[in-house]
């Protein structure tokens, strides 16, 4: 993810799970010394040519920092391979960590909770950052325009309205234009004539599923809407997420689904993967 700066995770070596601030890009040498004995695994050595050294090889690194960048005490090198963008998802779950390691009841829950001072603090810089990073998001996914990108209306269930929101806020960050009905109808509009405009105007349908949403005729309705002009079009419109166990709709069951039972990020990462192969066929 070489450029891609922002909010990361560490996904490998002894930072997994955190959650700090890709901010720029260096590289290290493997004539250095003190190189972190397990940055010689990734993947991302390469061949440095042009000097008189033989067999040098570098490595290019990302500049993170756990915590925002004017209160970090201090910045990480990380392979590239060490990191990647971060998903709501990684940020609920790191927050709900950290408040039981750093928050204000954390040794309430926990009496026999250990940390020491200078770790509490890092704790509570990276939490610090990632509420920060969270209502950043938020505010960004629900106010501001995206040009380009698929429009995406979210068919869901009121009851799971929480994974909606998410949803809907990585695909912003992802460049795309989520139709959610909380972002898009106003105080005293038409919530049938807004939400069938948003169905109609949409390139893709996500349809969340759950025993909430398959017993909600209106989820029925807004999905099978789009799911006809699939029919009779040949492009494919109707992307269906596996949300929680239920009973796949018959019109449903010969398609595949995003699975977001068991990983957040793995279902995610299919639904972006089919929307950016299908948008050419859209527009």
């Amino acid at each position: 993810m070489n450029g891609d700066w922002g909010p990361v995770i560490v996904i490998k070596g002894d930072h997994k799970g955190k959650i700090g601030y890709y901010d720029d890009n260096d590289s290290l040498f493997s004539d250095e010394e003190n190189i972190d004995p397990d940055f010689w695994d990734s993947d991302s050595w390469r061949d440095v040519e042009g000097v008189e050294e033989e067999n040098l090889k570098a490595l290019d690194v990302a500049i993170v920092y756990f915590g925002d960048f004017f209160i970090a005490k201090g910045y990480y090198l990380l392979p590239h391979d060490y990191i990647r963008a971060v998903t709501t998802d990684d940020l609920m779950k790191r927050r709900e960590e950290l408040h039981d390691l750093c928050g204000r009841f954390a040794r309430i829950r926990d009496p026999d909770l250990d940390v020491e001072p200078e770790e509490e603090d890092s704790f509570l810089r990276e939490l610090h950052y990632v509420d920060s990073t969270l209502v950043d998001r938020m505010i960004e996914a629900r106010y501001s325009n995206v040009e380009n990108g698929a429009s995406i209306f979210i068919s869901h269930s009121s009851e799971d309205k929480p994974f909606a929101r998410w949803v809907a806020t990585d695909l912003k960050a992802s460049g795309h234009k989520p139709w959610l009905d909380e972002w898009e109808i106003n105080v005293g509009e038409s919530i049938p004539a807004k939400i069938s405009l948003g169905v109609k105007e949409a390139d893709f349908v996500i349809v969340i599923l759950s025993e909430n949403s398959i017993n909600s005729n209106w989820v029925e309705r807004e999905w099978q809407n789009k799911y006809w002009d699939e029919v009779s079009s040949g492009n494919i419109h109707v992307l269906p997420v596996l949300y929680r166990d239920c009973e796949i709709p018959e019109l449903l069951k010969t398609k595949k689904y995003a699975d977001f039972r068991n990983s957040y990020n793995d279902g995610l990462e299919d639904v972006l993967s089919a929307i950016n192969h299908l948008v050419p066929s859209v527009e």
